[in-house]
């Protein structure tokens, strides 16, 4: 061999089985990256859980307590207190869900009140990483990732990094479950199994009242089974409240609902329209959850906000479902995921903001929806626009942070931008209606393949 000619291994090149197999192993290393800083995150910021002005816990701990005494009937009462075995005592009605969703916490508390907390900590933070897996796993397109551990270690890590995870845990909230129940509901719509679809959307439901939204959304597509299951769990559930409990408590659980009918409690960390409107027009006591009539002009800005954000949701769900009926069943078959992935966040969000009621924890449950809302976007040509990337990560942002507490201490001297900048939760989920009705009103673009053809799960009807 001559002196100056390569050797075999200068000249040969690597095998693109070796460069795909470095390129995966980047990206699942990165993967484990996210996910490990994101539920770091979330640990840091959440594992303090002994604050005895945390009173979502305490409720339900109390309701558990008086199921296993025999105390049913008091379930709705005022009680609690370091006698009862709670750090506070608890007005009445801070039991705010059916009577038959007591019996979930009487387990729970044959514990101590703060080893059951911990214990519930964990089961929320396990249901956090599940639904982070799911939505990788089960809910994402294949072409993000090369491997479902990629795309499931992103997922963990993005919804590890929400302020309202953190929230949810550190007080004791079921968001985090239902969250889970969400993304499984969504992957279960995209593979064709809509009873199972609606029977975890109606589980949901039972303690979380904005996923009622997403009840009416299976109605609007005209998915039968799914709101058929979505009734039945309902139904089964009320009727075992009455059996087990009698007729009384089910009365007092209305009266507690219409209790707060009209009214609206101004704390900083209720972000509904109605919250909003309130502060505009009056006093931010950021720490008073004492529920307040709303003034007339109060009303009636979150009246006309509320009724402009649900016709632009009820519009697009019209626009999208003419196109697909126009496009024909073969067309409207292969558009059908990207379109559930836009009016899932659509609707979810509109259901949490339009409830008088929003507190920073529900938004929780946009951290999944507004992953499939990216992935909407991108299937139909929108996210590689400067405009709506930029709006999406603003979005994201609003979503993700916690509120500062420089802001709660100074908002009152900030006028109606402070009060604005309070809101950040419900300015978050705005723009993600607004994102997904953009979606939803714009055509697929002829450049991008079908997103159903891609999708981990394959769309009903298609067999692989």
């Amino acid at each position: 061999m001559p002196p100056d000619a390569p050797s075999r291994r200068e000249s040969t090149p690597p095998s693109p089985g070796r460069a795909l197999a470095r390129s995966s192993s980047s990206a699942i290393a990165a993967a484990i990256v996210c996910a490990a800083l994101g539920t770091g995150l979330l640990v840091a910021r959440s594992w303090t859980i002994d604050y005895p002005y945390s009173i979502d816990f305490q409720a339900y701990w109390l309701a558990g307590s008086r199921v296993n005494a025999g105390e049913s009937a008091q379930l709705y009462a005022a009680g609690g207190g370091p006698e009862a075995g709670t750090p506070e005592e608890l007005e009445p009605f801070e039991f705010k869900n059916l009577p038959i969703v007591s019996l979930a916490f009487a387990p729970l508390a044959r514990l101590p009140y703060l080893e059951a907390k911990r214990v519930f900590w964990w089961m929320g933070f396990a249901s956090i990483l599940a639904a982070g897996i799911a939505l990788g796993a089960l809910v994402l397109p294949a072409r993000l990732g090369t491997s479902v551990v990629v795309r499931a270690g992103f997922a963990v890590g993005f919804l590890g990094a929400f302020a309202p995870a953190a929230t949810a845990l550190r007080h004791g909230q079921t968001t985090p479950m239902v969250a889970l129940a969400v993304t499984l509901a969504a992957a279960a719509a995209l593979a064709g199994r809509p009873v199972l679809s609606g029977a975890l959307l109606g589980l949901g439901s039972l303690v979380k009242l904005p996923l009622l939204a997403l009840g009416v959304l299976d109605a609007v597509r005209g998915r039968v089974r799914a709101v058929a299951a979505f009734g039945a769990m309902l139904v089964l559930a009320v009727g075992a409240s009455f059996a087990v409990f009698g007729p009384g408590l089910q009365r007092q659980y209305v009266e507690g609902l219409a209790m707060h009918a009209g009214t609206v409690m101004v704390g900083h960390n209720n972000q509904s329209l109605a919250a909003l409107a309130a502060r505009l027009f009056g006093p931010v006591p950021v720490y008073d959850w004492t529920p307040r009539t709303m003034g007339s002009a109060a009303s009636a800005v979150a009246l006309s906000l509320t009724l402009l954000l649900g016709a632009l949701v009820a519009g697009a769900l019209f626009v999208s479902r003419r196109a697909a009926s126009d496009a024909g069943a073969g067309a409207g078959e292969a558009a059908e995921a990207p379109r559930l992935m836009l009016e899932i966040p659509a609707a979810l969000a509109f259901g949490i903001v339009a409830l008088p009621v929003a507190w920073d924890h529900y938004f929780l449950l946009l951290a999944p929806a507004i992953a499939m809302l990216a992935v909407g976007l991108e299937a139909r040509g929108l996210l590689g626009r400067p405009l709506v990337a930029a709006t999406l990560t603003l979005a994201v942002l609003l979503l993700a942070l916690p509120t500062p507490q420089r802001l709660l201490d100074v908002v009152d001297t900030l006028g109606w931008p402070g009060r604005l900048a309070l809101s950040h939760y419900l300015i978050g989920a705005v723009i993600v209606i607004l994102l997904a009705v953009r979606g939803l009103c714009a055509g697929r673009s002829a450049v991008r393949a079908p997103l159903a053809s891609s999708l981990l799960v394959p769309p009903p009807g298609v067999r692989t």
